[in-house]
């Protein structure tokens, strides 16, 4: 299991840890229930804009043409050719060519792990056995890792087809959704210099030097972030002055998950948990499964809240839930 770094104790570092996708592995006739779960969160430093009485600010959007505001129902989208031209795209037209809803995470192939260059991976999340999988799941783990191998397949979250790995860590199964080989920069078109043969005694200075800091294991709580915890303390200090403190607006992203009252889940705890889940849940396929929990028609306010916030669509604090699902599909 992942190691806790010396923040996670801090509940105001993290919301509560939910699934907010669910679905099932498949590949020949294996099918394996599963839920999603972010294995990242936002550095503890992250700020928000206040006018100098502490008011949070909210984006607004302007034409370019007229200066008018826009209101959230007159934002379309529009697809920008190469010749600089605009062409507006109707979410009805939209909708002819996105990917088909689909719960399945659907490995094509299974490849050694060395084969996936560090490049390709873009952001990963952890998949914690969902109903009666756990033995499936389990099993699964066992023999990726004993394999060495990694599975590669697609997946459709929010509206949007994803290409992710899937691998294996101490038990525990881990996506990483992949960026396509056309987001990849090579060295040549950066335009990074041709190689040149260094000299022999720059070449054993720096031998020395790499030598001089080389150790047998990382330890990543040796790299505290530092600006955080500068940042907390200075917040703290002027808290117990009571210096430029502005009292909490009430409406103003009160309702996040982060703002509530619900306890900071420890992941590893809810995978352990599911997977010493006893026969008596229900079985795979059903909505306790989770088969439509992460709809977006199924989804609460604060779920619905959060995928805004990650879309970074304006007005979302005031929005009720119809209206989030509405942005969250216009944005998507």
């Amino acid at each position: 299991m992942p190691e806790r770094s010396r923040n996670d104790g801090d509940e105001n570092l993290s919301a509560p840890v939910r699934a907010f996708w669910s679905g099932t592995i498949t590949f020949g006739l294996v099918s394996i229930p599963v839920d999603l779960y972010s294995a990242v969160r936002p550095r503890a430093k992250a700020m928000r804009l206040v006018d100098k009485q502490g008011h949070p600010l909210g984006r607004e959007y302007h034409c370019s043409q007229d200066g008018k505001k826009l209101r959230q129902d007159d934002l379309i989208r529009g697809y920008e050719t190469q010749s600089g031209q605009m062409v507006v795209i109707t979410d009805e037209e939209f909708d002819t060519f996105a990917p088909e809803m689909s719960r399945d995470i659907e490995l094509r192939a299974f490849v050694p792990r060395e084969q996936i260059p560090p490049m390709y991976y873009d952001r990963p999340y952890f998949l914690a056995p969902s109903g009666r999988s756990a033995k499936a799941y389990t099993l699964l783990a066992r023999t990726m890792e004993r394999t060495g191998r990694v599975g590669i397949g697609t997946f459709v979250m929010r509206g949007h087809e994803y290409l992710a790995a899937l691998l294996s860590e101490n038990g525990v199964l881990r996506a990483e959704t992949l960026r396509r080989q056309v987001e990849i920069r090579t060295p040549e078109k950066v335009g990074l210099p041709q190689k040149m043969k260094p000299a022999a005694r720059l070449v054993t200075r720096f031998v020395k030097d790499i030598e001089g800091l080389t150790r047998n294991a990382l330890d990543m709580q040796e790299f505290e972030d530092r600006d955080a915890h500068a940042l907390r303390a200075l917040a703290q200090a002027k808290l117990e002055k009571n210096q430029d403190v502005v009292e909490h607006i009430q409406g103003a992203d009160e309702d996040t998950e982060a703002g509530t009252s619900a306890k900071v889940i420890d992941l590893m705890e809810i995978l352990r948990r599911n997977l010493s889940r006893s026969a008596q849940v229900s079985a795979p396929g059903s909505k306790a499964n989770g088969g439509e929990r992460a709809d977006l028609t199924h989804s609460s306010r604060n779920e619905l809240y959060r995928i805004a916030s990650d879309l970074d669509i304006p007005g979302r604090s005031k929005m009720n839930r119809k209206q989030l699902v509405s942005a969250i599909r216009r944005a998507s």
